[in-house]
């Protein structure tokens, strides 16, 4: 392997750990959003976005950075490979060690954001439940309602 390659494969293994730290400190995040739903606590709720969105700024940046590697790492072959690919490819046990970790994380992300998606609907639905027998209108969405 050229050092080149080498060089391309180690400072993408050195992105997927930045992007499983980031992913990490998203899923704190996402439990506290979690707890903040279930006890209505709408001002920690609101802190709690604000520092997800500062995450996916820099989830979003290292997204770039890991696809402009695969693509240099691609530059030979008929398509861009997959992670997979490159690590049948490529082999090297930190770049897996860094791949397992980041796809661990991002799946319990991905639970938790649908557990809180359903929390979501559920307190969406509360409201509009409450708002209904408050107006009597249970017809209409709550968007559609004049409180």
């Amino acid at each position: 392997m050229s050092p080149n390659i080498l060089n391309s494969i180690d400072a993408l293994a050195v992105i997927l750990r930045k992007e499983s730290k980031a992913a990490a400190m998203m899923e704190q995040l996402i439990r506290q959003k979690q707890q903040a739903f279930i006890k209505w606590h709408s001002g920690e709720l609101e802190v709690v976005v604000a520092e997800e969105e500062g995450i996916l700024s820099t989830m979003s940046l290292l997204e770039k950075e890991r696809i402009a590697l695969i693509k240099l790492l691609s530059r030979n072959q008929p398509k861009l490979l997959t992670m997979k690919d490159l690590l049948a490819l490529y082999p090297s046990i930190e770049l897996m060690a860094a791949y397992n970790e980041l796809k661990d994380i991002s799946s319990r992300v991905i639970r938790y954001n649908n557990q809180n998606r359903h929390l979501v609907q559920s307190s969406l639905s509360f409201v509009r439940k409450t708002m209904g027998f408050i107006t009597g209108n249970f017809r209409y969405k709550l968007l559609d309602q004049k409180v």
